[in-house]
């Protein structure tokens, strides 16, 4: 296995007719490599080509910004802002996976063709979901999004979305990012410790040390080993507590304002979350979920469809648990595409 900055998995029926195009893109969690996903994108985009044959499929997914370990000229020349080193916060790993977006569609784009859209965002990658689809409705002639493309909608895993810092992990997290030049210490000790290791060596010595299956612990040595990775991923984490606190959406992102009735462009969203998640507090989650989820009552349809998962799959469930989210998205999928 090779650990790629990007992911792109395609289905094109044998005629060469106009058909609808769906393209799933996913949005990662912290740290952003976008790998950690390959078995579980395979699952969905393997689930896709057999339900909808007929349908141009494509499955698509990049790093995050600073996070690149095979292509790194490439994702700084996308950059246009004064920082093209890095590290990138928040606000520019938005704009980032806007752009990526944009290009992911534009691969889709076929005359007389339309194109749906499903975003899945897992983490913070759900923050930057719900932030794409919110800049998207405040400016659609600005919208980086093509007009022959409508988002129809945004599945949200194990999401953090409010209140980070009130989780266990942000919790113990935000001591250290109280102590001055934390991420940049870091990831220096870190650069230190493995650069000079050799990468199999290293990576047997993360699976053992990890548990984690072959793909995983890969991806993990290609992070450690890369040039800026820690200290990007603790730099964004420190970003993330400060930033990902109160409910940042209006009514109509989240289905309760009557202004999507007269709109073509309604986007259905579904969180999934964990049980005893250590990146989400209980007390935040059920209070998003009291004051935004789908109730059931009629009127409500539009309303984001919020479930709590009942296996214990845990928060980085593309280590391990990839059959069963798949199959949760694949339901979720179905109901889009009714």
């Amino acid at each position: 296995m090779t650990v790629e900055d990007s992911i792109d998995l395609s289905h094109a029926p044998v005629s060469d007719s106009p058909t609808e195009s769906l393209l799933v893109f996913q949005i990662t969690g912290n740290p952003g490599l976008i790998e950690y996903y390959r078995t579980f994108l395979t699952l969905c985009f393997d689930s896709l080509r057999a339900k909808y044959p007929d349908r141009r499929i494509k499955v698509a997914g990049t790093s995050l910004r600073g996070f690149g370990v095979q292509h790194h000229e490439r994702h700084q020349s996308l950059s246009h802002d004064s920082n093209p080193e890095g590290p990138y916060d928040l606000e520019q790993q938005i704009e980032h996976i806007g752009q990526m977006l944009e290009r992911a569609i534009e691969s889709q784009t076929r005359p007389n063709a339309t194109i749906k859209v499903v975003l899945i965002g897992h983490s913070v990658g759900s923050y930057i979901l719900l932030e794409v689809l919110r800049r998207r409705k405040q400016s659609p002639s600005t919208q980086q999004l093509s007009n022959d493309a409508k988002v129809i909608g945004g599945i949200c895993l194990f999401p953090t979305v409010t209140h980070i810092a009130k989780s266990p992990s942000g919790k113990k997290f935000s001591l250290f990012f109280a102590i001055p030049y934390f991420a940049v210490i870091a990831g220096l000790v870190v650069r230190l410790m493995f650069s000079w290791v050799p990468f199999t060596p290293l990576q047997r010595l993360v699976g053992l040390v990890t548990g984690f299956p072959s793909p995983a612990a890969e991806t993990t040595t290609a992070f450690l080993k890369s040039p800026g990775g820690v200290r990007q991923a603790l730099s964004l984490a420190g970003h993330e507590m400060r930033t990902i606190t109160a409910d940042a959406w209006d009514d109509e992102l989240w289905g309760v304002s009557q202004a999507q009735d007269s709109s073509d462009n309604k986007t259905k969203l579904f969180f999934y979350f964990g049980t005893n998640d250590h990146w989400v507090a209980d007390e935040t989650r059920d209070e998003l979920i009291a004051a935004r989820a789908a109730t059931g009552t009629p009127g409500d349809e539009k309303k984001p469809t919020m479930e709590i998962d009942t296996y214990g799959t845990p928060h980085g469930f593309c280590i391990k648990h990839n059959d069963l989210v798949a199959k949760k998205v694949e339901q979720y999928i179905d109901e889009l595409m009714r």
